[in-house]
């Protein structure tokens, strides 16, 4: 990363609540996206209980074991200033961790990432019970960075895969995770008129 784009990171990264705070209609809903507050944790962690469950009944047994992710993981993200909820007038009905700037785990692959420039990645995604479109919702809030955004995801998770092909993420390869299990990853690129590049 040059200094140019450190620098970008930097302002993304400091980019305010406010800044970050939107409200729009979809679905004929109102719907506003904040950062997570400590007060909203209970909720939050109901809602990736209920995906952990979605994931086994559509035969993913493998993905989000262990109580992944745990109450510290969110409350550090929260901390962070990195996750974000999703409101309608019902309340909070979907989930997901935007982080700006390099991820460990994606600094080596088994295949290629196009280039080097500034990214966000959403991680975490999950949406509470009668709740639709929630990842389309998260990543059109984070492409409003303006950079490129990256994702992994585990080879059994069918729904999630479908998600990434329909919203035309380029497959780059295969990284390893904390635990040292292998996801895809895939990146969306927002950068290429700036920039001449590899493709994945």
């Amino acid at each position: 990363m040059n200094e140019l784009e450190k620098m970008r990171c930097s302002e993304l990264a400091d980019m305010s609540a406010i800044e970050l705070q939107e409200s729009f209609i979809h679905a004929k809903k109102l719907i506003s996206i904040r950062h997570t507050g400590v007060a909203d944790l209970d909720i939050v962690m109901s809602i990736y209980d209920h995906s952990r469950h979605k994931m086994r009944e559509s035969g993913n047994m493998t993905q989000w074991v262990n109580g992944y992710p745990s109450r510290s993981i969110i409350a550090k993200d929260i901390d962070n200033g990195n996750s974000y909820v999703i409101v309608t007038e019902n309340g909070i009905i979907g989930v997901f961790t935007f982080i700006i700037g390099e991820d460990p785990n994606y600094s080596t692959i088994d295949g290629e990432w196009p280039d080097n420039s500034t990214y966000g990645t959403i991680h975490r995604i999950a949406s509470a019970p009668g709740a639709h479109g929630i990842a389309d919702i998260a990543l059109d809030f984070c492409m409003k960075s303006g950079i490129d955004i990256r994702i992994d995801t585990h080879a059994d998770n069918a729904p999630m895969l479908g998600w990434i092909a329909k919203r035309r993420f380029k497959y780059c390869g295969i990284i390893h995770v904390e635990d040292g299990t292998p996801r895809n990853a895939f990146i969306y690129r927002q950068l290429q008129s700036s920039h001449k590049t590899k493709r994945c």
